[in-house]
């Protein structure tokens, strides 16, 4: 089960009367409507409460460097967060580098360092999407391509449908190992494909007791 930060302080602001206190909140700050819906769709399957897994409407723009501004902001919130996701793709983003540089140094520098990490996917989200139902390495141009692959398994694919992410997390077992097997191969495979979305999905399955894979 996870570890409750010592310094979060007093969540009770966060549940109703009678509730239990949260067992680890979890900020996650999303790209696109696509991701917030599938995260929503895995903060449900793994019975985790909105007081839980937080996902942030993020205000800040879609590029990846504004989602990472955005978890900055809002990780100053009354008694922070035990661990925060910042989920973007590669795809055609200039600012996808400096995202990345902004993670690092928040979560390394000597003052009130941030639990921030990186959910990653190259060339986009739908590469996690495709390992719910297949072990590939197979690279990609663009995103496009990735979904004309996902829909030989699910033909009426379509970013931000709930029914879809309801239908995929009830696999994501599966789509944990593939990716896990897909990031071994990230050095010889140039990072084409990769994503690092089953981090978040183990994180979800270690706060509520289960074995990670």
């Amino acid at each position: 089960m996870a570890r409750i930060s010592p310094s979060r302080g007093n969540r009770s602001f966060r549940r109703l009367p009678g509730q239990k206190p949260p067992r680890s909140i979890t900020l996650i700050v999303c790209e696109g409507e696509t991701e917030q819906v599938y995260f929503e769709a895995a903060r449900i399957y793994y019975h985790l409460t909105t007081a839980e897994v937080v996902l942030a409407e993020n205000t800040e723009g879609s590029a990846p460097i504004s989602v990472v501004d955005c978890a900055e902001k809002r990780s100053r919130e009354l008694g922070g967060y035990d661990q925060i996701y910042c989920v973007f793709d590669r795809d055609d983003h200039e600012s996808f580098a400096r995202a990345r540089d902004k993670i690092q140094a928040l979560a390394n520098r000597q003052k009130k360092p941030l639990p921030i990490v990186e959910a990653i996917s190259i060339p986009c989200f739908e590469v996690w999407v495709l390992l719910h139902f297949e072990k590939t390495d197979a690279a990609f141009d663009c995103c496009t391509d990735v979904i004309a692959r996902v829909r030989r398994y699910v033909s009426n694919y379509e970013k931000a449908n709930a029914a879809i992410a309801e239908l995929l997390v009830a696999n994501v077992n599966h789509a944990i190992g593939n990716a896990q097997w897909l990031a071994d191969r990230a050095v010889v495979n140039a990072f084409n494909p990769y994503t690092s979305i089953h981090r978040v999905l183990q994180h979800f399955a270690s706060v509520v007791g289960q074995s990670i894979l």
